[in-house]
């Protein structure tokens, strides 16, 4: 088997990737058959962006504070690990967006795409799905398009809700709404397309951000799923990502 490992910049990740390269010899990612992604969320999620052209499947290690899509790191055999884990395919969502000078930027990401105020008053924000208008001034910190993966992150910070996985379905989620004080946003079906326009954005800023990429003051975004690409995340059997949401949903530590 010929792995492309990759590193988050911490020292421990750093580390345990150059004893792992002199264990199984690092393969060039064109020629590979997987990634290994050692580090936390970020490196997963960088990783599965590398991914997208060739289709490989991403197997991580946690080496990070978190690491929920991370496989422990134990001692033993890492392609036997590889050979026997679990797959599970994701779809990522993708981000249109126009900035206040009319500069388009698209980019995907796999756990949320977030739009959130970058001054000290609220933003207000106007949302249609598919078209139609359904919440013309939302004042807020912000709002998210979760995917099932990505529910048990920032989303569920924001008491959005966790989906099970394999589910056909979108968390629509604000941060902190002030008016509609009781709105707590929206679960969607996967197929839908979300709008969302900025008003006042010169006096009310917002930066939108897909993962790890950030997009300073936009005033329009779509957003919607990419069902035609395919992300390929590997997970040990004895603790696959299915089992890790529904520990979420009943506080199992």
């Amino acid at each position: 088997m010929k792995i492309h490992f990759t590193s988050s910049k911490n020292s421990s990740a750093q580390e345990s990737m150059l004893k792992l390269i002199d264990q199984y010899q690092q393969s060039p990612i064109k020629i590979a058959d997987v990634i290994v992604a050692i580090g936390g969320d970020g490196e997963m999620l960088k990783a599965l962006r590398e991914s997208i052209s060739t289709n490989l499947p991403v197997f991580g290690l946690n080496k990070g504070h978190i690491g929920f899509l991370m496989n422990r790191v134990k001692k033993l055999n890492l392609i036997d690990r590889i050979k026997n884990a679990d797959e599970m395919i994701v779809h990522p969502l993708e981000i249109e967006a126009q900035d206040i000078n009319h500069k388009k930027h698209v980019s995907l990401a796999v756990n949320e795409i977030a739009l959130f105020r970058n001054t000290h008053q609220s933003s207000i924000i106007s949302i249609k799905i598919d078209s139609v208008e359904r919440l013309k001034d939302l004042y807020c910190d912000g709002i998210m398009v979760a995917t099932p993966v990505g529910s048990t992150a920032y989303n569920l910070s924001a008491k959005g809700p966790i989906i099970p996985l394999g589910s056909d379905i979108l968390a629509l989620t604000p941060i902190s709404p002030f008016r509609p004080r009781n709105w707590q946003g929206a679960l969607l079906k996967n197929s839908s397309s979300v709008q969302f326009s900025i008003k006042y954005p010169k006096l009310r800023p917002v930066n939108a951000s897909a993962d790890i990429i950030e997009i300073k003051n936009v005033v329009k975004v779509r957003v919607h799923l990419r069902q035609d690409i395919n992300l390929r995340i590997l997970h040990d059997s004895n603790d696959n990502l299915e089992h890790r949401h529904l520990k979420e949903q009943f506080l199992i530590q």
